[in-house]
């Protein structure tokens, strides 16, 4: 049903909104699936250098802390081994040695050890307890409170691990106010315990503790977290906690210190891995070294997600901003052929046949456009050979009947008229109203728009005897229309207009009397008539005026046609095309001629008697 709705709303669209809706519909699923890749690529591209940078963190760290943690190795090694310190550990009389409140400066080489010791600056005590009851070598740098002698060292837990281990390392935190080790502590240490053997590892000879400061750790770890809710965390091998710093996960704690995770070849382990909302970066560079985990929650890939999501989605959102505007062109270069095809459409069905549209492509609008150009055409011309060929006609019956003229009285008044002038035995004023008898039913002739060449030709003689009798001798006139035209078929009414005029305006005003001359003739395929006078004549400019006159005005001087020159010419192209020509010449007092040549029509005339058989009596 919603797909149903959207298509109903979008059939509502012009052609342009369709054109950018669509486009937006495919155009848009393609640059969200483009960013939606670029998102997944950037985020993962980022997740996977932000996995190798806290990896490499971690590792850093680890090779960092294996750093402080080998100089200390090696300077226990070095005490060890010192064969000064040796003698002391294997001396058999430990009560003379103890008499010495100097032993241990001069029978040992403690002052190098010191100055090494305040070189490094993080090394905070330093203790040397020998199994053969030698005073002990006590050393703190921060205030700190060694046991007193081995006895009392005997006595813890560390002490007895460390036997365990049999010459190896064992390193602890020791916190601020915890004994342990200590009498009196005063700050965190990370402590290294080791029991002293004999080269062959049977015999005791002493007990090593060196203290550092924990800040040292710390400070390490500070560097390796970016974030408040990440948290480092270093382990001895054997799991034991030596320092955190920000937030441990007590859950990822227990798992990396437990029995499981230790028991794994350190070589083997994954740098990285998820555990529960958090992922987890662990190194282990040596086998007995420490353990160095950084935990970062899972969020923190969503801030990164965020950061790197603003660049594709704004790229996006200005990618369809840009493309709204190219749209706008590209669908108004479309459109906008068929909004003028439109609108000439809407002006078409108003009744304006002369519409064409100029086609700009030849694409499917431009032949639809060409089309309708060409549908317009053939419609005005069915149009005009039909319909206002037939109002053409019927112009001199409309006038007619403005004029409320009823020929039928009009008849029986000439009849009447010729009747008595007969009886009173005026055979001349008769002849004359049988004349304009005849006149007025050829004029007045209801639906008989083709008619022989005799009938015009009738016309034309009973018109120039009507005008004989107004103009007595100043009128002289001749017709020469050939025998073997005469049934030929020609529009009504076109030539008796000219002969009109060349009475009415051409002899009008002459004191001498005036010559019309009308011919006909076949030549070739051609009927060719002309009219010419000895009037006045025309200028060019009067010529020009005949065919640019108003319609309002088309009839003001019409005597009987009621066909004016220009309606003439307009009847002749309706019926002819261009298969007609119509040639006026003229000069200023020299007369005019109108030749007008015909194509020989086919079309037989309407069913008609001869003018001369044709009774007056109603």
């Amino acid at each position: 049903m919603g797909i149903r709705k959207v298509g109903r709303l979008i059939s509502y669209f012009n052609i342009r909104q369709k054109i950018i809706f669509y486009v937006y519909l495919v155009i848009s699923p393609i640059f969200i699936l483009i960013t939606t890749f670029i998102l997944i690529s950037n985020y993962n591209d980022t997740k996977y250098k932000q996995i190798e940078a806290d990896s490499n963190v971690v590792r850093s760290l680890d090779k960092s802390i294996s750093v402080i943690q080998t100089e200390l190795s090696d300077l226990s090694v070095y005490i060890c081994i010192n064969s000064d310190i040796g003698a002391i550990l294997l001396s058999d009389d430990p009560g003379q040695l103890s008499e010495d409140s100097r032993l241990w400066y001069s029978k040992a080489p403690m002052k190098i050890i010191q100055d090494i010791i305040a070189l490094k600056g993080y090394i905070k005590t330093l203790a040397i307890y020998p199994e053969n009851g030698v005073k002990p070598y006590l050393r703190c740098i921060d205030s700190s409170v060694h046991m007193p002698d081995i006895e009392s060292v005997r006595q813890t837990a560390i002490y007895q691990q460390a036997l365990e281990k049999r010459g190896d390392i064992i390193w602890s935190r020791v916190n601020y106010g915890e004994d342990g080790i200590y009498q009196a502590n005063y700050t965190d240490k990370i402590v290294m315990y080791r029991e002293i053997f004999d080269m062959a590892k049977k015999e005791k000879l002493g007990y090593l503790v060196l203290g550092i400061n924990a800040e040292k750790y710390t400070d390490l770890c500070k560097t390796a977290v970016g974030q408040e809710n990440e948290g480092i965390i270093i382990l001895s091998s054997e799991g034991k906690e030596l320092t955190r710093y920000g937030t441990v996960d007590e859950e990822i704690l227990s798992y990396i210190s437990g029995e499981e995770y230790l028991q794994q070849d350190h070589r083997k382990r994954a740098v990285y891995f998820e555990h529960g909302a958090y992922n987890v970066f662990c190194s282990q560079e040596q086998k007995k070294g420490v353990i160095v985990c950084k935990m970062v929650p899972k969020s923190n890939g969503g801030k990164q997600l965020n950061s790197i999501m603003i660049t594709p989605i704004l790229m996006l959102i200005g990618l369809l901003f840009v493309l709204w505007p190219l749209l706008e062109l590209i669908s108004n270069i479309i459109s906008r052929p068929l909004r003028r095809l439109c609108i000439a459409m809407n002006q078409f069905q108003g009744g304006d046949f002369n519409q064409q549209v100029i086609v700009e492509s030849q694409d499917e609008i431009g032949e639809v456009t060409e089309c309708f150009n060409h549908m317009v055409l053939s419609i005005k011309e069915l149009i005009d050979r039909n319909y206002v060929m037939a109002l053409k006609e019927k112009e001199s019956e409309l006038i007619a009947l403005q004029a409320q003229i009823n020929p039928h009285f009009l008849y029986n008044t000439l009849d009447s008229l010729y009747w008595r002038t007969q009886s009173q035995g005026n055979e001349e004023l008769a002849e004359d109203i049988l004349a304009l008898s005849q006149l007025f039913r050829l004029v007045l002739g209801q639906g008989k728009g083709i008619i022989p060449v005799r009938m015009e030709k009738d016309l034309i003689t009973n018109y120039l005897h009507i005008q004989k009798m107004r103009f007595n001798k100043r009128l002289e006139y001749e017709i020469d229309i050939e025998e073997d035209i005469l049934d030929e078929s020609i529009p009504k009414l076109i030539l008796q207009p000219f002969v009109e005029n060349a009475i009415v305006h051409g002899f009008e005003g002459m004191e001498k009397g005036g010559f019309l001359k009308v011919t006909g003739k076949r030549q070739n395929e051609q009927l060719i008539f002309m009219i010419s006078d000895n009037g006045i004549g025309m200028t060019k400019e009067q010529i020009d005026a005949i065919w640019n006159i108003e319609d309002t005005k088309r009839y003001a001087n019409q005597r009987i046609g009621r066909y004016a020159i220009k309606n003439v010419k307009e009847r002749l192209e309706l019926k002819y095309r261009q298969n007609f020509e119509l040639l006026i010449t003229s000069r200023p007092d020299r007369g005019t001629e109108v030749i007008i040549s015909l194509k020989i029509d086919d079309t037989k005339p309407e069913k008609q008697g001869n003018i001369d058989e044709l009774s007056i009596t109603l």
